[in-house]
Parts: structure tokens; C-alpha cells; sequence
């Protein structure tokens, strides 16, 4: 792991102490015999820190330290670096690298030599992390001729600390025990320019480089321990980031995690409150506010009580020395890229550099050397399997090529006149709809029609939420049935593929990996005779949408896209259906029906435009945004809402939606259950659900989380919402699902338990959904504005907000919460293609670049 923490003026006395008293072992809690012992050392060019009054082949002294966080000279107390505008100076940039828990618990049970062995090779891994930042971070703003420019350092100014020990935890303070945990406290306090000059750096480059840099630092650590003999397990914890070692018991790298476990915390408490995953100043923040006090108790023999752990654990001596085996690493680099080029676009269809070759370092762990990684980027941006794109960003081959020719062939059918509808037909269609409303059709939504159903072998709908897109799809299907077309339903999720059979009265509408599959082997007939309709085809990633395009094109269907690119995105890379709207015939729908009064509707349209304070203060003057103090009272607030609401309108459909944790949604599902037993509305008898803090009683509401197949019977799909109708034992359950027509299943839930109550569910699982009332809990770590938009234009009646200010890090101030809250929501996390933006050549590498790559960075 790599953290970075900015250290401001006022601490720099207090942080050189920390950082200057440790043992030789990087014990923090023996003492040592009066000696400042410890393992430290300059990074630098000889020559500026010979003009500094330093050497890298001596340690660093707490006065040296002192003095270069000070922002002055050690060598004559000169001043190196002017007081900002504000007053202040930042003292340093501590990027900590750490090893993996299991490195460190090898560490802390090999003999002093192995130790040795070990704690050099994380040396050399963390120069190599220094070194890929002056080859690749812009650190130094130089002006010229009044342009600010950014500029690579020709060498960090940096001080190492080398500690091999974590801070006790307070479960560890009765025992004086510490974990181990190899790291080193790299302080970055100016640099060299290119013209020699001392320079003072720019640490939001470092912050936003955190990722490849500890991604560099592991995948080279990894490389040093393979030459060690160490065998290498990679794509390890968090998104495939790390690895551990093979050998080492991961009960025992659990047992050594005390500290890592607070900062993981720490980090949740984070998510909670802001609404998002703390960046890397962020997270080294919580990483030292979460260090305890470096107490000083009586001497502890740390390595007897390191190895009797280890022993425990089963990696004692002769464990220890078969991990040694001297084996020579024969990594498979082959298949790198491949993995490489399949991972980067998994969930967008375009990334960053900074991302690109982060994921190249951390997919290259225990693989090959990450220099190797950086070559091998290279290679693909030269045969054209990598392509560079403005903006600084990515893209495959594969994934432009999808995207250019799902393009290319919706674009060629534009003009086509396929599936036609006769103008009588369509009248008698729309006399239908209008009977069965008891109201017309707007004119919008005719204009509509008869788009959709003229010109254009593919055809795009966006319906805004709560248009009333509903009505104009099935209108069109009468149509075409009138015409003897059939028409063919489809969606990614298999709920709202049945959905959309319900509300259009299609025979057939299935899921799109579905229609793709049963159209190859036979067993869907699609032709010139067929209209396929994809419902919420914003959310259809760009290989689906791809595959859908393709097929109705072969097959010379008639393909109708619906959807709205301002609601949920595709969780794979996406974007298509937004730029299919600027080239094949669309129709829009604008006109809010759903919402019954006025200034909702406004709202909503505010929301979707990202005028998320406009609609906020429309919330707060119709008292329906509530504000707390704590997230765990807004959930209370709600809930009694919900209560409330539930009992005085029974007759009212309802649900409470939220944004945040699993765990958030099941302790409000508990709650709110807890309300219905009170009220005697459930049975007595609870059925046990594996991995719920809640059994399943009779009248409970459920929603399936996995499809499911029932015996002899079409599947539920996941998503489906039932009630459970009896229990039978503690593990049987019927329900009676929601479908039309709703059918009975019994369900035994040893052999299937992805049930869960759904009197509150996630946001991404009510698009599509329509309620009378909706109590919406906001602020949570999904806040953007497609989740806000969707949460908010759930219900015809009412929608209440809950927030909070905890949340929103404002506390007592409401006007400064509502404006948090507000720049939460006009965040667009919108998928876009790649070809929204134009490709352009990657520079070619240098000889010297090649030559670089070829040795492979030895330092």
C-alpha cells in the first residue's frame, strides 16, 4: 500500500521527532540506550545535497530534518523556500510505501541475514517508486515569459525512514506487542530543476500519482522477492490491486492486522460520511490520525514474541526456510497484455494514463518487473491494440472497433424504411391508448409515434422519467402487430425485460444475452417481420448494445432503443446509446407526467440538468428534505416516515431507497420489519435466511438478488419482488410474486438465499420502478447525479430527502450541508464512448527510453 500525507508547517518540528526516533529494528516501543538508531537515509543528487550540507551515505539527523522542513538550508540556515501568500509553509510530503502483511510477517520470522535480504529489496523497490516519479511526474511549475508551466524534477529531495513495525492497536497495548510491518516514510521536501536549481514540488501531482506509484513500488517488490526464491502470489485484496506471498498463512497475515483494520475503519467511516472512498491525501490523513502514541513501556523482546506467533501458525524455522527454496521465478508475461487489455475497459470505456499504467504495475505483480509492464504499454500503443485519445486518455482497439461499427451500421439503416406503419394504423393505436387511459395522448408523445415509427432501421427513444415513455412503447407495439410485425422485447436486466412484456403486452421480451444466444441457435426467429424493442438501453454496455446492433441488422429487424443516458449507466465501459442519439432518428420525451405537483416536476428536470441547488431548495420550502445530524438519526427519521405513511395510507404503494452500504440497507430493512411486527401485520413463525441480520416472516416484502429456478417452471429473475405468503420450518418460504400474472414458489432457503426485504432497496434497483411515495436517504457514498435523478423520480405523490450532516462535513450549518449536498449531485459519473473523442499518436519512445526499458531500471 502507498499513502501520502501533506505535513503542514505547524507540524514539522513534532513529525521530524516521530520520524528520528525509532530503534535500528523500527521497533517503536523498546527503548533504545540513549543513541537516536535508526535505519534512514537522502535521496538525491550527489550534488544538491553536497550544496545542502548532506550526503546519502550518512543517515539523516532530526536537526537536518528539521532544518529542510523548515524550508531552510542544513548547511548555512539560508532559506530555501518563501512563505506561501497565505502565511504558511507545507513542511513535506510523506508517501509511506508498505509491504504486504505477508512480507512483513516473513520479515518478522526469518533469521537476520533473510531479514537483511528482504528489507533491502523494499529499499531497492522504493527507489524505483522515487525514480518512476521523476521519469513521469510533472512536480515543478516554473513561469515563463508569464506562463506557468509544469515540469519534471530532474531529482526528488526526499528523506527515507525505514520501520519494520506497526503502532500498537488497543488491543496490542496490554501486551507491548506491536504487528510487524515493513514500511518505509518517504518525505518529499523539494527537488532539483533542470537547471540545478532547489524547487519546492507540487504535491497535488504526487496525491494524484499515489495509485502508480504503489503500484510500481509492489510490482517491483514483487520482481526483487522472486529473484529471493520467494514464490509470488499475485491479483490479491482490493480490485486484484496487491499480492502476498505463497507460504504464509493468512490467518496469520489476519492476526497481524490490527493497524491495517483501524485504517480500513477509518476509511468506511469515510465512505459513510463523504460519500465516496477517501483519496490517497485523504486516506494518509486517516492513517495518521488513527496512530496511537508512541509510548515507551519496558523493554519487550519483540522478535521472541514475532516468532512464537509465527510458530503458532505454523511458520517456524523449517517452514521458513523452504520458503527460501532458491526456485527461479518463471513468470508467464505472455498473457499480460491480454489480461491487460481486457481489464482496463471492463467497466469504461476509456481510462486515464495515470489509471493505465496503474493497473499495468498492479496486474504485473509477480508477473515481471513493472518496467517490463511500462515497455509492454508501449508495444501495445505502437501495434495499435492501445489507443490514445485527447484528454489524455484510452481506449482498445477492440472496444473503438465496437463502438465504430455499431455506429457505422445504425447509421447506415437511418434512412431505411423498416417495420413502416400505416397512418390509419397508427390512429387506431393511438385510439386504443387513449381509451384505455381515460385521457389523450400529449402531443409530444404522438410526435413521438410517429417518429419511431417511421424512418430508421434503429430507432432511439429517450424518455425522460416519468414521461410516460410506458405508453408511447406499447402504442408503437400495437402498431406494428396490427401490421403483422412481432414484436420482441429485451433489456439487460431480466426484471425489467418482464416489465416491459407486461406494460407492452409482448409475447416474448427476454434479457439481451438472452436474445443474442436463442437467436444464434434457432430458437428466436428474428427478420424483416420483426420489431426488437431494448428497454433502459442506457444501461446496456457497449459489448451488448454492439451484439443487439449487429443482429438486428443481419437479420434486417427493426431495432427500437429506449432509454435515458441521465439516469443509471452501464456498470461495463458504455456511452453508446448517447452518441447513437446524433446519428439515427430520435425521439424525445420531455413532458413530466408522473409527478403530481408542479414544482416536482421542475425539480426533477433541475436534477437532470445539474441545477441540483435550485431543486434541493424547491425540497427543503415543501418541507420534504429532512435534515440530521448523523447519518443513523436521518435512517430513524426516515423509517418513522415510513411508518406513518404505511399505516394512515395503506393503500399507497411506497418504498425507501438508499445510496450507501449493504449493511445500511439490511439494518433499515430490519427496522423497518421490526415496525410491522409490532403492528401484528407478519407471522410469528421466522424462516432463517443465511446472511441476513433477519429471518422471513408471512407478509414480509422480499426482492430476489439472483435469478432463481423454480422446478419445472421459468425462472424468476433477479430483481423480482414477492410477499411472502407462509413459512414452513425454519428454512421454507412461499411467495407470491409481483409478476403479471403473480405466481406461487416455494423456496427452500438452504438451497437458495438470495432473498432480501425489500421495504428499502438500492437505488440502481428501483430504475423502472413507479410508487405513490418514495423516502429517499442521500448523501451516502454512490451520491451523483444519475443516482440522485433516479431516486428522486421514483413516486407520483410525494418523495421525501433525508440527509444528514455528518454526511456532508457541516456541521450546524444547514445552508453549508444543502450546498455540500448540492455539488454531490450535479457529479456526473455519465458513461461516454470513446469515440466522443478523437484518437491521436502516442509519442514514440526515445533510444534512450528503449535502452532504459531494456535493463530494466537497475538501480
Amino acid at each position: 500500500m502507498q499513502t501520502t500525507h501533506k505535513i503542514s508547517g505547524d507540524q514539522a518540528q513534532g513529525y521530524a521527532t516521530y520520524l528520528t526516533s525509532t530503534s535500528a529494528r523500527g521497533d517503536y516501543y523498546t527503548p533504545g540506550d540513549g543513541e537516536e538508531q535508526f535505519e534512514s537515509r537522502w535521496h538525491g543528487s550527489q550534488q544538491m545535497l553536497a550544496s545542502l550540507g548532506l550526503a546519502p551515505d550518512r543517515p539523516v539527523t532530526r536537526d537536518e530534518l528539521r532544518a529542510m522542513m523548515e524550508g531552510k538550508s542544513p548547511a548555512d540556515g539560508s532559506e530555501l523556500r518563501r512563505v506561501g501568500a497565505n502565511g504558511t509553509r507545507v513542511a513535506g510530503v510523506d508517501m509511506t510505501f508498505s509491504a504486504p502483511k505477508s512480507v512483513s510477517a516473513l520479515w518478522a520470522v526469518s533469521s537476520p541475514y533473510e531479514r537483511a535480504r528482504i528489507e533491502a529489496v523494499h529499499s531497492r523497490a522504493v527507489a524505483g517508486a522515487v525514480a518512476r516519479v521523476e521519469r513521469d511526474v510533472e512536480l515543478v511549475r516554473t513561469r515563463r515569459e508569464g506562463t506557468l508551466q509544469w515540469q519534471k524534477a530532474k531529482r526528488l529531495v526526499a528523506a527515507e525512514f525505514v520501520h519494520t513495525a506497526s503502532r500498537l492497536t488497543r488491543d496490542e497495548e496490554r501486551e507491548g506487542v506491536p504487528d510487524p510491518q515493513l514500511h518505509s516514510h518517504l518525505v518529499v521536501l523539494g527537488a532539483e530543476r533542470a537547471d540545478g536549481r532547489y524547487a519546492a514540488v507540487e504535491s497535488r501531482e504526487l496525491f494524484r500519482a499515489a495509485r502508480a506509484n504503489g503500484a510500481w513500488y509492489r510490482a517491483e517488490l514483487a520482481h526483487q522477492l522472486q529473484e529471493l526464491g520467494v514464490e509470488v502470489r499475485g491479483r490479491s485484496g482490493r480490485d486484484q490491486r496487491y499480492f502476498e506471498l505463497t507460504g504464509v498463512p493468512s490467518q496469520l497475515s489476519e492476526r497481524w492486522s490490527g493497524r491495517a483494520s483501524e485504517i480500513e475503519q477509518a476509511a468506511r467511516r469515510f465512505r459513510t460520511r463523504y460519500g465516496r472512498d477517501p483519496r490517497a491525501g485523504e486516506l494518509g490523513s486517516l492513517t495518521q490520525a488513527t496512530r496511537g502514541g508512541k509510548t515507551v513501556t519496558a523493554a519487550v523482546d519483540v522478535d521472541a514474541a514475532w516468532r512464537a506467533v509465527g510458530e503458532e501458525y505454523g511458520l517456524g524455522r523449517e517452514a521458513v526456510g523452504q520458503m527460501y527454496s532458491g526456485r527461479s521465478p518463471h513468470p508467464d508475461d505472455a498473457a499480460l497484455a491480454g489480461e491487460l487489455l481486457k481489464d482496463v475497459t471492463r467497466e469504461h470505456a476509456t481510462v486515464s494514463e495515470r489509471n493505465l499504467k496503474a493497473r499495468a504495475y498492479e496486474l504485473a505483480a509477480g508477473v515481471c518487473h513493472p518496467a517490463q509492464a511500462d515497455r509492454m504499454l508501449a508495444d501495445l500503443a505502437r501495434s495499435g491494440e492501445l489507443v490514445k485519445l485527447d484528454h489524455g486518455l484510452w481506449t482498445t482497439r477492440e472496444v473503438r472497433a465496437l463502438e465504430r461499427a455499431t455506429l457505422d451500421s445504425a447509421t447506415a439503416r437511418a434512412g431505411e424504411r423498416a417495420a413502416p406503419v400505416e397512418p390509419e394504423t397508427l390512429r387506431e393505436a393511438r385510439l386504443a391508448a387513449q381509451r384505455q387511459l381515460g385521457a389523450p395522448l400529449s402531443q409530444e408523445q404522438r410526435e413521438a409515434l410517429d417518429r419511431i415509427t417511421g424512418r430508421g432501421g434503429v430507432s432511439v427513444l429517450v424518455g425522460q422519467a416519468g414521461t410516460g415513455k410506458g405508453t408511447v412503447i406499447a402504442t408503437a407495439a400495437r402498431a406494428w402487430r396490427e401490421e403483422g410485425y412481432e414484436v420482441i422485447g429485451t433489456a439487460v436486466a431480466g426484471a425489467t425485460a418482464k416489465r416491459l412484456r407486461a406494460d407492452a403486452g409482448l409475447r416474448t421480451s427476454v434479457t439481451t444475452d438472452a436474445l443474442v444466444r436463442r437467436a444464434s441457435n434457432g430458437q428466436i426467429a428474428l427478420n424483416e417481420k420483426t420489431v426488437v424493442v431494448m428497454d433502459e438501453a442506457g444501461m446496456a454496455d457497449t459489448r451488448r448494445l454492439a451484439a443487439v446492433t449487429d443482429l438486428a441488422d443481419k437479420r434486417a429487424s427493426k431495432l427500437l432503443l429506449v432509454g435515458d443516458q441521465a439516469q443509471l449507466p452501464s456498470i461495463g465501459a458504455g456511452g453508446m446509446f448517447a452518441s447513437l442519439q446524433q446519428r439515427v432518428p430520435t425521439a424525445e420525451l420531455t413532458e413530466v407526467h408522473r409527478a403530481r405537483n408542479e414544482w416536482e416536476r421542475d425539480a426533477w428536470g433541475q436534477v437532470r440538468s445539474g441545477e441540483a441547488t435550485r431543486a434541493l431548495a424547491s425540497y427543503a420550502a415543501n418541507d420534504r428534505l429532512h435534515l440530521a445530524e448523523t447519518r443513523e438519526q436521518s435512517a430513524r427519521e426516515m423509517i418513522d416516515a415510513w411508518d406513518r405513511a404505511r399505516r394512515e395510507r395503506p393503500e399507497q404503494s411506497r418504498v425507501m431507497l438508499t445510496d450507501a452500504s449493504n449493511a445500511e440497507l439490511e439494518a433499515i430493512n430490519a427496522l423497518a420489519q421490526e415496525r410491522r411486527a409490532q403492528a401484528g401485520e407478519l407471522g410469528s413463525q421466522r424462516a432463517e435466511l443465511p446472511g441476513r441480520p433477519y429471518g422471513l416472516g408471512a407478509g414480509d416484502q422480499v426482492m430476489l438478488t439472483a435469478a432463481f429456478y423454480p422446478d419445472g417452471e421459468q425462472r424468476l429473475e433477479n430483481g423480482t419482488v414477492a410477499d411472502v405468503l407462509d413459512t414452513r420450518g425454519d428454512n421454507g418460504v412461499t411467495l407470491r410474486t409481483s409478476e403479471t400474472p403473480p405466481r406461487e414458489v416455494d423456496v427452500d432457503m438452504r438451497e437458495f438465499a438470495e432473498l432480501r426485504l425489500a421495504y428499502a432497496q438500492h437505488v440502481y434497483k428501483a430504475q423502472g420502478r413507479t410508487v405513490d411515495e418514495a423516502y429517499v436517504l442521500m448523501g451516502g457514498w454512490q451520491t451523483d447525479r444519475e443516482h440522485a435523478y433516479v431516486a428522486l423520480t421514483r413516486a407520483r405523490e410525494q418523495t421525501d430527502v433525508y440527509v444528514c450532516r455528518d454526511d456532508l462535513g457541516e456541521e450546524g450549518m444547514q445552508a453549508g450541508a444543502i450546498e455540500r449536498l448540492a455539488e454531490a449531485i450535479e457529479t456526473s459519473h455519465a458513461q461516454e464512448a470513446s469515440i466522443e473523442h478523437k484518437q491521436v499518436q502516442p509519442p514514440q519512445l526515445s533510444a534512450e527510453a528503449d535502452r532504459a526499458y531494456d535493463v530494466g531500471f537497475e538501480l
